[in-house]
């Protein structure tokens, strides 16, 4: 079995991921019914999975109408930061407001991501993609995001 440092972290795959960090890693989500997202029929290797973190309230989707959940799409960082934390704290959870700034030269303060992203680096879990910048756009890596898992979750 191979693990693939470089290739990007699918949404299909980041419900995987999310599961698992939350529930330990011999968790196996409720089977799936393939009805919630229009794009994740039952015959999806991660229907189980995606619908759990629906179900948990870590996600809504990428699209509302109809409801879809875009499997295949990378995520990006910005979305990392705010599925980790939701994961972490609970689908209730907002962090605090930006207020002055978030700290990387490339995510504004009236970024979408802004406060997540200031509070996934207050918490130690990144410190950005270098020279002061956080990347919110770039695809998440497979390796990026089991360092991110690992400091999210606490794991040994």
């Amino acid at each position: 079995m191979l693990f693939c440092p470089e290739l990007n972290v699918t949404r299909a795959e980041m419900a995987a991921f999310l599961e698992r960090g939350l529930n330990g890693s011999d968790y196996h989500s409720p089977a799936g019914t393939g009805m919630v997202f229009a794009d994740v029929p039952l015959s999806h290797w991660a229907v189980d999975w995606i619908e759990q973190l629906f179900k948990d309230e870590i996600t809504k989707g990428c699209n509302t109408n109809p409801l879809k959940y875009c499997p295949d799409v990378s995520v990006t960082r910005a979305e990392m930061a705010l599925f980790l934390l939701r994961s972490k704290y609970g689908s209730d959870y907002q962090p605090p407001a930006v207020n002055w700034g978030t700290g990387f030269n490339d995510v504004p303060s009236n970024h979408w991501a802004a406060s997540w992203i200031k509070q996934f680096a207050s918490e130690g879990i990144t410190s950005g993609c270098g020279g002061g910048n956080y990347c919110p756009n770039d695809p998440v890596s497979r390796a990026e995001m089991a360092l991110f898992l690992v400091r999210t979750f606490d794991f040994p």
